[in-house]
């Protein structure tokens, strides 16, 4: 910024013969003559070859050219002649400075002043680089060497207004500079470094009004846009930094540094999308910027996109490995995304580093949470001990103790997180339900109102606020709610999860699914021509439904995704939503061109055995090298030979799996149902063990932990696993059905009633959540025909294969006093199932009730007859295994 030459020395570096021609030289290059001095020099130097003079004027004149590697022979030859000459060694330190090299630039000057340490010109150079390296007091030292004068040239009082600066002395910073722009005028250059002075003293307001008279005396001038925005982002006028950055983008539209301001000030206006797109282009220009990639990381996790944004931390700690807490931020995200591994490794390595840190005990916890509650419990506790105020502690810790079944603990941490978060629905809930699970049912009814109030269409919230009112004896406001659970529809589908825990400590999944998928939209929207965007998307459309749109995203990234990863990933997407068909080119297209990848060729074969095609199933998992066979390999080899029959070698195979610690949840769900189907409970339990304890985080292995304890008889086990499954989803109505049918059969009909009612509101459309619920209305409210009737209706409506549904829809027709309606569907049982004695017994009914004895007197035989037959068979209605009854996967 400051050009302070001393070109060649006094007369004492010229020879006398040569001092009238160097002085012609001399006039020629101060007057721009450049090639005349240029002449003169080479004449001067033929005849006098050391004169350190002329070398360093020709050296002068060169560089004046960028002629730079010529000049430095020429100040080389200097220095041979004249080594300890301040003249010679400052114009050396002009030479490198003009050719970029500021190392040896600053080499030489140092030098000079080392021999004359007032020398001016090597003095305000070595300032002006401190100044540039944020080094003011040393500044104000080597100002102090070269002048103390008020009177010095502008260019000297703004060097020395900004060393002030640099040195924290902002009021004789302030002072120079406001005599300079009173004087500057138009004068940019005064302007923009005074706003430089004045950005460094944080006197961001002062800066802006600075660079914006920068502005005005040089409209396209880039630095004074950048600066001018950077100064209006940090004084809080983010209106103008937009307008001010985005103007700067059209003149360079790939400077990182604008692109990384302007995406800070999407990020204070709350527009997280507009400022990622930004930073992912910011990284693009300058991958190796490690602040754009830490804020990437940032507004990634406020996105909600937390494998995106732990992706993005390992890039960032390539860079910055000794950033503590981004290393504990990825753990904390790997945890929210379920991979406890990762996180584990990186929250249980910053809470021993740093043991006085509440923040590291509270996600070490929440990473703790579902594979060993009690531990989490106590990272928690250490938590609030370190910061009684850290609320996403306690509302945690509530949370876990609910599904401990500890609600009286989680009583105060909730009150108390209510205070901080008086608007927070889902705390509410949560308080009302452990009020409810202490007898304080009128409290629950007060929390569960106010919380309806700020979320009625909330699940979570109206399932527990409709208990309370049954527990008060509000029936008719009961009814109500869960007439308006009905309306609101379920809003936990049964899809697999885009994230884990949260949900449970955060966001409703609803909201949760809207916010990220808006986002993935923008983002998308915003960068067209990013394929893994796409497949995020499609990935989202299809976990929320939306499968024709998701799919025309899928066949559209398909010539793009070369990459064998990316087609393996889409493969495996669409194989866990069950798209056998479109997720099969994108795995045999991702094999032909890396046939190693054996995760993409399980899945292959996973999708060729549901096309129904196990022989092609089976020779395609084969191909997987002996090496990488592993416990997922075993368990779906057993799923196949079973299907083909082959039940030895199936088995074989499933014990070879089980050794081997499979980790795929699907394929744990098929070896359970093999097991299920022929008896062997005890080992489906031990492979369901397994399981948890390699997948703590997947409900649906939980919930067939749950049929297989009851069907070992393990009922207190059984019974508080399901709570917990409650506790831990109370927007899930799979574990309210499973529950309500526990409940009938222990004829706890009225209770049984009511939770299979909010199975159903919450979701659960299939004709055993009908079927016990119309049997809990037959046993606990017999003279309620008309509500069994409807329930049965619906269960006919889903099914035309069970007969106890026809049983059950007949004996309501018989109590009903419907006669042909009852014989129909008692004749449709036994169809079904001949010897079903029950709709035999209500055949004879219905049929003496008409008073066809004939008819009822061959039914009576037919009775006879069948028992005859059955003795002792040990036919058992209603079997489990049969009902939930065998283990489904998800989706």
């Amino acid at each position: 910024m400051l050009a302070f030459a001393c070109l060649f020395g006094n007369a004492l570096l010229a020879q006398p013969a040569a001092e009238p021609a160097l002085d012609a030289a001399a006039a020629a290059y101060q007057q721009g003559r450049i090639a005349e001095a240029g002449k003169i020099l080479g004449l001067i130097l033929k005849n006098h070859p050391n004169d350190a003079g002329a070398l360093v004027l020709m050296g002068a004149v060169l560089d004046a050219g960028q002629r730079f590697a010529d000049a430095e022979a020429y100040y080389s030859r200097a220095l041979r002649i004249a080594p300890a000459s301040p003249q010679v060694l400052n114009n050396a330190g002009n030479h490198y400075l003009a050719a970029g090299d500021r190392s040896r630039a600053r080499e030489f000057y140092l030098k000079t002043v080392a021999i004359d340490p007032h020398h001016v010109n090597a003095n305000l150079q070595l300032a002006q680089m401190s100044v540039d390296e944020k080094k003011g007091r040393e500044a104000l030292a080597y100002l102090g060497r070269a002048t103390n004068s008020p009177d010095a040239e502008p260019g000297v009082l703004l060097l020395r207004a900004q060393a002030l600066a640099l040195a924290g002395q902002c009021t004789e910073s302030g002072d120079i500079l406001k005599t300079l722009e009173d004087k500057a005028g138009g004068n940019a250059t005064v302007h923009f470094s005074a706003g430089m002075a004045k950005a460094q003293c944080k006197l961001y307001g002062g800066a802006e009004e600075s660079f914006s008279r920068a502005l005005d005396a040089d409209p396209r001038n880039f630095d004074i846009l950048y600066n001018l925005g950077l100064a209006a982002l940090r004084a809080g006028h983010l209106e103008r930094a937009q307008s001010v950055l985005e103007t700067a983008l059209r003149e360079k539209p790939d400077d990182a540094d604008t692109l990384f301001a302007l995406a800070q000030v999407w990020g204070a206006r709350d527009q997280p999308v507009k400022s990622a797109a930004l930073l992912a282009k910011a990284e693009k220009v300058a991958p190796a910027r490690a602040d754009v990639i830490l804020l990437l990381a940032q507004v990634s996790a406020q996105l909600g996109f937390y494998e995106d944004s732990a992706a993005a931390y390992d890039r960032y700690l390539k860079l910055k490995p000794e950033d503590d807490t981004a290393r504990r931020e990825r753990g904390f995200d790997l945890a929210r995304v379920n991979q406890s591994k990762g996180a584990l490794r990186d929250l249980e390595w910053y809470a021993a580093r740093h043991p006085q840190e509440a923040v590291g005990y509270f996600e070490l916890a929440v990473a703790r949470v579902y594979d060993d509650p009690q531990k989490a419990l106590a990272l928690l506790d250490k938590a609030l001990e370190l910061d009684p105020a850290l609320y996403r502690a306690r509302y945690t810790r509530g949370l876990l103790n609910i599904e401990e079944e500890n609600a009286a603990k989680a009583i105060p941490d909730l009150e108390i997180f209510l205070q901080k978060e008086p608007k927070d629905f889902r705390a509410m809930a949560h308080l009302g339900q452990a009020y409810l699970a202490v007898n304080r049912a009128d409290d629950a009814a007060q929390v569960l109102e106010r919380a309806r109030a700020l979320a009625p269409d909330s699940a979570l919230v109206l399932v527990h606020y409709r208990r309370a009112l049954e527990r008060l004896g509000r029936k008719q406001e009961a009814a109500a709610v869960l007439a308006r659970l009905r309306e609101s529809g379920n809003r936990d589908v049964d899809s697999k999860r885009r994230v884990g825990l949260i949900d449970y400590l955060s966001l409703s999944p609803a909201d949760q699914r809207a916010h990220y998928l808006a986002n993935l939209r923008q983002n998308s929207a915003a960068d067209p021509a990013n394929v893994r965007l796409k497949i995020s998307l499609a990935k989202a459309l299809l976990a929320d439904g939306k499968r024709d749109e998701s799919l025309e995203i899928f066949q559209q990234v398909a010539p793009a995704a070369l990459d064998p990863a990316l087609l393996a990933d889409c493969g495996k997407t669409l194989l866990e939503f069950k798209q056998f068909t479109e997720a099969r080119p994108f795995l045999q297209r991702a094999l032909a061109a890396a046939p190693a990848l054996s995760d993409a060729r399980l899945d292959l074969a996973i999708v060729l055995f549901h096309l129904r095609d196990p022989d092609a199933a089976l020779r395609e998992l084969d191909k997987t090298p002996p090496g990488e066979r592993k416990g997922d390999y075993y368990l779906l080899r057993a799923q196949i030979l079973d299907a083909q029959g082959k039940i030895q070698e199936a088995a074989a195979a499933l014990n070879q799996g089980m050794r081997a610690a499979p980790a795929r949840a699907t394929l744990y769900y098929q070896a359970t149902s093999f097991l299920l189907k022929h008896k062997l409970y005890h080992e489906a339990q031990a492979l369901l063990e397994q399981a948890s304890r390699i997948l703590p985080d997947d409900r649906e292995l939980l919930l067939a932990q749950v049929v297989t304890l009851d069907l070992l008889r393990r009922n207190p086990e059984s019974e508080k696993l399901l709570a917990r499954l409650q506790a831990r989803w109370p927007e899930w109505e799979r574990p309210y059905l499973l529950k309500g049918i526990f409940l009938e059969i222990q004829l706890k009909s009225a209770e049984a009633r009511q939770t299979l009612e909010t199975a159903i509101a919450l979701g659960a459309n299939t004709p055993e959540a009908y079927y016990y619920d119309a049997l809990a209305i037959m046993h606990a409210a017999p003279d309620d025909l008309n509500a069994a009737q409807d329930a049965i209706a619906r269960a006919l409506a889903l099914t035309s294969k069970d007969p106890y549904v026809y049983l059950l829809a007949g004996k309501i027709s018989l109590a009903r006093k419907e006669y042909a309606a009852a014989i129909e569907r008692l004749l449709a049982a036994t169809r079904l199932q001949p010897a079903l004695i029950p709709a035999h017994y209500a055949l004879r009914d219905a049929y003496s009730a008409l008073g066809d004895r004939q008819r009822s007197r061959d039914e009576l035989e037919a009775i006879k007859h069948i028992a005859a037959e059955t003795a002792g068979t040990g036919i058992t209605p209603f079997p489990m295994e049969d009902l939930l009854f065998t283990v489904q996967p998800p989706g």
